[in-house]
């Protein structure tokens, strides 16, 4: 079998635990390129933040962000982009605002949060992000439901952090019962919410689709039980060594953990002997 398509989340993956990459992970993904394969980031993290990482590795191709809410190209241009709507956004941040909670409304071009109380020591108007990794400034609202009714915010995310993991699991309730067409992910005292088809998957299918390649001959290598779909879609399943032994029962091949240059290995392993393709 030829795979042609290589498909890694970021973090966990080719990020090590220093959040650097790795020059013999970086040799890899160029000697995989030199292959012909198709490399694309598959990410929790913001287009933005994944383009760094992108532009490091020299990589080109698509990248899925958001948390696969947003295909775009490299120069950000959607491909396929799954918003919610004003009227969602609006009724969400309505529901979260009934708790004591720091909200954040992000799109590819802006995001908005309210004015709550941080726990985190904040420089100016820079502050970490909900979104996995990211570093940007942010427009400070007092309320963010009336930011989104006037400024008329769609959004491809919805983050909510709580004070206490109650308060964030009854939210997630509340959400999911009012809302029809969301998904809300908890993360302890954190919410995530977006529209149901905005999934690493769904985006990474259809980018399958307009390329012409089947599932069969892609290889997808995670390290969260987020990305279980994306590996169970793909020819080849790659859990890293250091990830949750449920993703590793999915997997179809455990490599090293991150730290021990993991991916660099498994792509060392499965292309050695693989002729160049086209795609």
């Amino acid at each position: 079998m030829k795979y042609r398509l290589l498909a890694m989340s970021i973090d966990g993956v080719l990020l090590k635990n220093n959040d650097r990459i790795s020059r013999e992970t970086k040799d890899a993904v160029d000697f995989v390129r030199k292959k012909g394969v198709y490399s694309v980031l598959v990410t929790n993290r913001s287009f933005s933040s994944a383009k760094k990482i992108a532009r490091q590795l020299k990589m080109e191709h698509e990248m899925i962000t958001h948390g696969g809410a947003l295909l775009a190209g490299i120069s950000g241009m959607p491909i396929l982009e799954t918003r919610m709507p004003t009227e969602m956004v609006f009724d969400a941040a309505e529901c979260l605002e009934r708790y004591p909670c720091r909200i954040q409304v992000e799109s590819q071009d802006y995001e908005w949060e309210n004015k709550h109380q941080h726990t985190r020591k904040v420089l100016g108007k820079i502050q970490f992000s909900l979104g996995e990794g990211l570093f940007q400034p942010k427009t400070y609202t007092e309320r963010v439901s009336t930011a989104v009714y006037e400024q008329q915010l769609s959004a491809l995310r919805l983050f909510g952090e709580f004070d206490t993991e109650q308060d964030a699991h009854h939210c997630k309730q509340k959400l999911m019962e009012a809302i029809p067409g969301v998904v809300v992910e908890q993360n302890n005292h954190r919410l995530t919410v977006k529209k149901e088809e905005a999934t690493k998957e769904y985006a990474l299918s259809y980018l399958l689709s307009e390329l012409g390649i089947d599932r069969e001959e892609i290889i997808f290598a995670g390290s969260s039980l987020a990305d279980t779909p994306a590996l169970e879609m793909a020819g080849i399943g790659v859990a890293m060594g250091q990830s949750p032994q449920a993703l590793k029962d999915k997997a179809d091949w455990i490599t090293r953990s991150n730290d021990q240059d993991g991916v660099a290995y498994m792509i060392k392993e499965v292309f050695r002997k693989q002729m160049r393709v086209e795609v």
